[in-house]
C-alpha cells in the first residue's frame, strides 16, 4: 500500500516557516532543537524537524506535517506561545493571510481570534440593528463555547477596572480646569 503526498495547507506552511525563523533566531541547529525536546519528553529527529521545516519550500521536498502535541512542544522548546508558530507575524495589521478552514482574512483578525478577543468570521452585513444584533450573538457564543468561564469573568473585570480609571482620570481632569470644584 502505497500512500500520497502529504499536503499542507496555509497554516502548515505557517508553522513550518514559524518553526524554521525561530530555531534560527535562537541560534539552534536541528540537532540542539531535537535535543531540547527529547529533553521535555516529545522527541523528534533532527531529520523529522527538517521535514517539517521543508513544509514552507516550494514543492519537492519531503515534508512531515506537524501534530497537536508537536506543535505545543515546539513551542515550548522555541519559548513562545502556540499562536507565534500558528500564525505569520512578518505582516501587518491589514494584510491578509490565508488561514486553514476560512476565507482570507486580516492579520489583525486573525490575531485577535487567536488571542481570545473573537471570532475569527464576524457578520458580513455591517451598520443595521440586525448586524449588531448579529456581531453580538456571534461574540457571546464565542466566549461562551470558546473560552473558560474564569477567563471571560477576569476579562470583565479587567474592563470594569479600565472603566473606573478612565471615570476617575476623567473626574479629576474637570476638578483642575477653571471653575471647577477644586478653584
Amino acid at each position: 500500500m502505497t500512500t500520497g503526498r502529504i499536503e499542507l495547507g496555509p497554516t502548515g506552511r505557517t508553522v513550518a516557516a514559524n518553526v524554521k525563523r525561530l530555531r534560527e533566531a535562537r541560534g539552534l541547529t536541528l540537532r540542539a532543537l531535537s535535543a531540547e525536546l527529547k529533553e521535555r519528553g516529545r522527541p523528534l529527529s533532527a531529520d523529522a524537524l527538517n521535514k517539517i521545516e521543508n513544509g514552507s519550500q516550494p514543492e519537492g521536498r519531503a515534508v512531515r506535517r506537524v501534530d497537536v502535541d508537536d506543535l505545543v512542544a515546539l513551542s515550548a522548546a522555541l519559548g513562545v506561545g502556540p499562536l507565534a508558530l500558528l500564525l505569520p507575524v512578518d505582516t501587518e495589521a491589514n494584510d491578509t493571510i490565508d488561514v486553514t478552514g476560512t476565507a482570507p482574512i486580516s492579520a489583525l483578525s486573525a490575531w485577535q481570534w487567536g488571542i481570545g478577543d473573537g471570532p475569527i468570521e464576524l457578520p458580513k452585513e455591517r451598520g443595521t440593528a440586525a448586524a449588531g444584533r448579529a456581531l453580538y450573538a456571534a461574540t457571546a457564543h464565542y466566549k461562551v463555547h470558546g473560552l473558560p468561564h474564569w477567563l471571560v469573568e477576569l476579562q470583565d473585570e479587567v474592563r470594569d477596572d479600565h472603566s473606573r480609571l478612565v471615570t476617575a482620570e476623567h473626574d479629576r481632569q474637570q476638578e483642575k480646569e477653571p471653575g471647577g470644584t477644586d478653584g
